[in-house]
């Protein structure tokens, strides 16, 4: 009897699971319909949302974005990074250095950068003012060169590569030579660039090839040099650099050390300084610089994407 009885029990039950599930078939066809019409009418009025509203058109780099500076100063070694495209970047400084014989010389230098596309940019650099005094003769005081730089970004860094980039520059003689200021000739610089992130530390690598001008024509000499930045708080980096090598028309070696610093006062704004002090003989044996780095982004725009030269230099 007691199994019977849980026969009829489970018998039971099984009974009232199938007039439980034949009661929810039921409803679930009845409200079917339903269901269906709800969701033709919600895919029809998403159709219509999506054919009445545009698509976003993507955004331009080049036109729009925070402005951030990505300054040059202090350094003699240049980095693979080049100025953000459609930002002006102006910097300005100052420079004393003894140039031997109890003279001092005195230059106030300024520079614009533009960024032509994310992989191209654009600098025109002059010195303003140059003045020598001291060493008991009388003073000189004038305007020095200015020079056109032209860098481009070859590649970003990648995992086992560095970012790399090529720059070229030409010097033209404003300056008199009367003076002692410049040779008078034109000179030419071509400079390879190799920069790559090491956990906190930033380096960049410089190799330098110069053909200056003379009577004659051209001479030549190379020259490297590396940078060491490295941030110490969110404003403030130190930077450590080294560079040297042949110089033209000169049968001594250049080579120095520079120890220099940034702030960054806004993202767009920046001051600098350095002390360079060289351990070669034939040169200015020490410098001090101090300058700012301001970036804007100006009323005039890079060239747009439709120009075909623009495209094939990053645009």
């Amino acid at each position: 009897m007691g199994f019977k009885c849980g026969v009829i029990v489970l018998s039971g039950s099984i009974f009232m699971v199938s007039l439980t599930e034949t009661a929810a078939a039921q409803e679930a066809n009845s409200t079917q319909p339903v269901a269906q019409a709800s969701a033709t009418v919600t895919e029809t009025s998403s159709a219509a949302d999506a054919k009445s509203t545009p698509p976003k058109a993507p955004v331009d780099p080049c036109l729009s974005g925070a402005v951030v500076s990505s300054p040059t100063r202090p350094m003699w070694n240049g980095g693979a990074a080049t100025t953000q495209c459609g930002v002006l970047e102006m910097d300005f400084g100052w420079l004393g250095q003894p140039v031997g014989h109890g003279v001092q010389q005195r230059m106030l230098l300024t520079s614009f950068r533009f960024g032509l596309t994310p992989k191209l940019d654009i600098r025109w650099g002059q010195t303003l003012h140059i003045s020598q005094t001291g060493g008991g003769e009388e003073g000189q005081k004038g305007i020095g060169d200015q020079c056109m730089n032209l860098t481009y970004n070859i590649m970003a860094q990648r995992h086992w590569m560095p970012a790399m980039a090529i720059s070229y520059g030409i010097k033209f003689p404003l300056a008199n030579p009367k003076k002692g200021f410049d040779s008078g000739y034109v000179d030419h610089q071509f400079v390879y660039i190799a920069s790559r992130d090491v956990g906190r530390t930033h380096l960049d690598f410089n190799a330098v090839g110069m053909l200056d001008g003379e009577a004659t024509g051209h001479i030549g000499a190379a020259q490297f040099g590396l940078a060491i930045t490295r941030p110490i708080t969110k404003k403030f980096s130190l930077i450590f650099e080294n560079f040297g090598g042949p110089q033209p028309e000169d049968t001594e070696r250049f080579g120095a050390s520079q120890l220099g610093g940034t702030y960054n006062i806004r993202p767009w704004l920046v001051v600098d300084g350095a002390y360079m002090r060289s351990y070669t003989v034939g040169a200015p044996r020490q410098m001090v610089l101090i300058g700012i780095t301001y970036a804007v982004r100006p009323f005039f725009r890079p060239p747009p994407k439709r120009v075909v030269l623009a495209r094939l230099m990053g645009r």
